[in-house]
């Protein structure tokens, strides 16, 4: 499977590429947006060791995991997605797809850059669009999905490629470990399965789901005391 990722310095990406590299799964292409004002935080040995057991390691950085495994990336000193050199690169390094894992809108310039973006949203978007949706199905039906689809111009609404449940889990690390662990993980389906090469995407029924915010503290703190309880 030829593809590109673009990573961010983040948790996500950090789960993202240690667990392709550990089913030897290497990006054609790699995009490392890296704002340089985003220091790396440091993390308590009890996350760190949960982290390892969802299958990467939160302290290391996506940077040093790059540098380590000797991959070639090409790094910009911005996080804006829609940036005019962004999306020049991307037109000379044209990949079929490109694994999308930061947050923010794409615009048109970039969606019609000629490469197909693929996110991963931490819902099922028949039933969950927006924002941190996980916590609220968690609340909900003590799970949370993940939809992966090709991104246009509406919210959450391109052509699905994969869909994946996944239990609450028994920690309280839900944005530092939890989203980023069940997005790697159906990422690496897709890519063991070759969803890419296969092409057997859905189209999205937009008049279903329902569109959620940010949650609210107090939800949210119980969303997690349902999780350790």
């Amino acid at each position: 499977m030829v593809f590109g990722i673009i990573l961010t310095p983040d948790n996500r990406s950090k789960a993202y590429i240690q667990k392709l590299l550990s089913s030897h799964i290497f990006p054609d292409v790699i995009i490392f947006l890296n704002n340089n004002n985003i220091s790396e935080k440091t993390y308590s040995n009890e996350i760190i060791e949960i982290s390892r057991k969802n299958g990467f390691d939160i302290s290391k950085s996506v940077k040093n995991t790059l540098n380590d495994n000797d991959l070639v990336y090409t790094e910009f000193d911005f996080s804006d997605i829609n940036h005019p050199d962004l999306i020049n690169f991307i037109k000379k390094n044209r990949k079929e797809y490109y694994i999308f894992t930061g947050g923010g809108i794409l615009k048109n310039e970039i969606l019609n850059s000629g490469v197909k973006f693929v996110h991963l949203h931490p819902g099922l978007t028949r039933k969950y669009r927006g924002s941190t949706c996980f916590y609220y199905s968690i609340l909900n039906e003590g799970s949370a999905g993940v939809t992966a689809f090709i991104m246009d111009e509406g919210l959450d609404t391109g052509d699905i490629i994969y869909e994946k449940i996944f239990e609450k889990p028994q920690h309280r690390f839900l944005d530092e470990i939890y989203d980023p662990h069940i997005r790697s993980e159906a990422l690496l389906d897709i890519m063991l399965q070759n969803l890419l090469n296969k092409q057997d995407f859905k189209k999205q029924d937009i008049c279903e789901g329902k569109t959620y915010f940010i949650i609210h503290p107090v939800l949210k703190h119980i969303a997690i005391i349902n999780c350790i309880k």
